[in-house]
């Protein structure tokens, strides 16, 4: 019964990876799908007391999800345009003091609290964040200013840091507050999460104020630690996959033939042998989007292309058993 339910999804999954196999790059892993991972993650023992048709929905969906956007780190905010939203939605608010503290500018808005503008728009009501749908005149870059002392930027947090693991609670971009039962160090958390710590301080309850400095190797103690952790978040959780020679890009990695014998003799196999296999995504499932023969140049692609690739799409190439050590991109499907 499960796998009834669950043909649709693996269906759709190849649809998708097809459908965007033109804007792909040989030997560079573009995502094809958006993922979900983080606090929100259910283990599996959570998912298996769910029917089939709770398990197939995303940890977002199923459980709800920490806000990505922590809009009560934002300064200078009038309206916070709905307030905290989950993995899909859009980070926005409208601002005050534009011109005369941010120069008219969501780049350096943003940036004044570490996230990145994603989209800067001008409040055409004298109060809140709806726009006009008939106008453009409020679609404006990043790149541009206004002169209006109110105006509407999106920004994102570029450290995703409301996807780590096993954080108590989100502190801006790259902090997180961290209790002992999770790591042991700050180092140790932030290696957890593939990334490098660059602070750390004792919390003062549970909250993330009033902080005291300390050493990424000091020890975790009641009641936490504020965690701060520099480096791109691997979403896929590519660095804890088992079996691999080594970490192509985030999403793929270079398998032997051997361990691919183990698992069909394909990336396909591979990639949906990963379900249950990597910490933090035991919820999952898997699926290769693209793979190719890497003979003696590790994660390359083949130099002037590979005849065994000719004519196949994205998909059809994790089906195929090359008999060498293979580069394999897996994701996951948020559906």
């Amino acid at each position: 019964k499960i796998e009834t339910a669950l043909a649709p999804r693996q269906a759709l999954f190849q649809r998708m990876a097809f459908a965007m196999a033109p804007a792909r790059l040989v030997g560079f892993a573009l995502l094809p799908v958006l993922v979900v991972a983080g606090s929100a993650m259910e283990s599996s023992s959570e998912i298996q007391g769910q029917g089939v048709g709770d398990e197939a929905k995303p940890p977002s969906v199923a459980r709800g999800a920490m806000d990505k956007c922590m809009k009560d780190t934002w300064p200078d905010v009038v309206d916070d345009c709905g307030g905290p939203v989950a993995y899909h939605g859009s980070c926005e608010a409208r601002i005050s003091n534009f011109q005369s503290k941010y120069e008219g500018s969501c780049d350096k808005y943003c940036a004044s609290f570490g996230f990145t503008c994603s989209g800067i728009r001008k409040a055409e009501a004298k109060v809140g964040c709806e726009r006009n749908p008939v106008s453009t005149a409020s679609y404006i870059t990043c790149a541009d200013t206004v002169s209006d002392e109110e105006a509407i930027c999106a920004c994102n947090d570029p450290h995703d840091t409301f996807l780590w693991h096993a954080t108590e609670m989100a502190c801006g971009s790259g902090k997180a507050l961290v209790l002992p039962s999770a790591a042991p160090t700050c180092a140790d958390f932030c290696a957890d999460q593939g990334l490098q710590c660059e602070a750390a301080a004792r919390a003062k309850g549970r909250s993330c104020a009033g902080a005291e400095a300390a050493a990424c190797s000091d020890e975790i103690a009641a009641p936490g630690s504020l965690c701060s952790c520099d480096g791109q978040f691997d979403r896929m959780g590519t660095f804890r996959w088992p079996e691999k020679l080594a970490v192509c890009s985030m999403s793929t990695v270079l398998v032997s033939s051997t361990v691919l014998e183990e698992h069909g003799g394909t990336c396909d196999g591979y990639c949906e042998d990963l379900r249950k296999q990597v910490p933090g995504f035991e919820a999952l499932y898997f699926g290769c989007y693209q793979a190719w023969p890497a003979k003696d140049n590790g994660c390359a692609a083949p130099a002037g292309g590979d005849r065994r690739l000719r004519g196949l799409s994205s998909a059809d190439t994790c089906k195929q058993r090359y008999g060498t050590d293979t580069v394999c991109s897996c994701s996951f499907a948020d559906l």
